[in-house]
């Protein structure tokens, strides 16, 4: 009796467990707006921002975007540079063309507040919040 017990327990945790246990990406969101950067994540975890990082946004308009990056030198001074480009986002890839630079990212998540990107070809990844 007992074996039959395990062998039914068994059959129903195999048929619990599966695709219904992914987590879709949610990418339904509108990504036109103004995005701050909120969070940085490497390959152990998350990594800390100074005040200067926290500047950091994209704007994406139609296909426009304008990126602000920051850089903190060692004397805390905080540069803050501005530049223009075009973006084209399909499914779930992003890909930005700033300059002669293109940068490419899967977005994992883009709600209406909400902007969760990964680096291709790298273990970073970035949470931004829309500006309100």
């Amino acid at each position: 009796m007992k074996k039959i017990l395990l062998v039914a327990f068994l059959i129903v945790l195999a048929s619990c467990s599966g695709s219904s246990d992914i987590i879709p990406d949610d990418t339904s969101g509108d990504i036109n707006g103004v995005w701050m950067l909120k969070a940085q994540y490497g390959d152990n975890g998350r990594e800390g921002l100074t005040e200067c990082r926290l500047l950091e946004s994209l704007s994406f308009e139609g296909n426009s975007v304008i990126m602000v990056k920051a850089d903190e030198k060692a004397n805390s001074e905080c540069n803050v540079s501005t530049s223009e480009g075009t973006f084209t986002k399909t499914e779930t890839n992003l890909l930005l063309t700033v300059g002669n630079e293109n940068i490419q990212y899967k977005i994992k998540e883009l709600t209406k507040t909400k902007l969760f990107v990964l680096l291709a070809n790298s273990s970073k990844a970035f949470t931004y919040e829309r500006a309100e």
